[in-house]
């Protein structure tokens, strides 16, 4: 029973950490589409949060964690509410209201969060095998949404699309001037961006 525990500890620790790596995919996908639809940082910031929202379903892991170690919430509403079309739904308001009534940022953000779930469709199978559904319809019915050639979530289109996406990050962030740093640090983005133009070029408007 021991042994057994220790397994889903290993195995919940696991899927934590590869949703982790996930979710940093997801979130510089969603810079990257976000600097090409605006040059403002919050208008960016914005849409690469919504990339990640979907994932917000997974903070069970962190209970599970905190109750020692059975997946139970992870496995229970993972790839359920936050990647339901009912979510997607109540965020459209808060986002609208957020972009100051923009209208088509609003429709970028539907499109992000679809772009999500398409990719964890197509590439998020869980280490163990699971192929994770995706409840679309969730709460109103419990049909999941699977593709029978999902690959692992560790695979290499993964892996290469991450380093893809890093690059564009590091270029386009020299290029329009600011990172996701301006959030926290004006100074520190300055100090990045300026690097990364001794690197990448200087500003651009292209």
């Amino acid at each position: 029973m021991c042994c057994r525990a220790k397994g889903v500890w290993r195995l919940l620790e696991l899927h934590i950490m590869l949703i982790t790596m996930n979710i940093i995919t997801h979130a510089l996908l969603g810079w990257s589409a976000g600097t090409r639809l605006s040059r403002q940082g919050k208008d960016v910031a914005l849409i690469a949060v919504a990339s990640m929202l979907p994932d917000v379903d997974g903070l069970g892991a962190v209970i599970d964690i905190i109750n020692g170690g059975a997946a139970h919430y992870f496995t229970e509403f993972h790839h359920k509410f936050g990647h339901s079309i009912l979510f997607c739904l109540l965020l459209m308001p808060i986002v609208y209201w957020l972009s100051r009534k923009n209208i088509r940022l609003t429709a970028w953000f539907v499109g992000i969060f679809h772009l999500h779930l398409f990719c964890d469709i197509i590439g998020a199978r869980g280490p163990d095998g699971y192929q994770w559904p995706i409840y679309y319809l969730w709460p109103f019915s419990d049909i999941g949404f699977s593709w029978f050639g999902q690959w692992y979530i560790n695979a290499w289109p993964n892996i290469l699309l991450t380093i893809l996406l890093i690059f564009d990050f590091l270029r386009r962030s020299a290029r329009l001037g600011f990172t996701p740093l301006f959030l926290v640090s004006r100074g520190a983005d300055s100090v990045l961006v300026d690097t990364l133009q001794k690197r990448f070029g200087g500003h651009s408007e292209s």
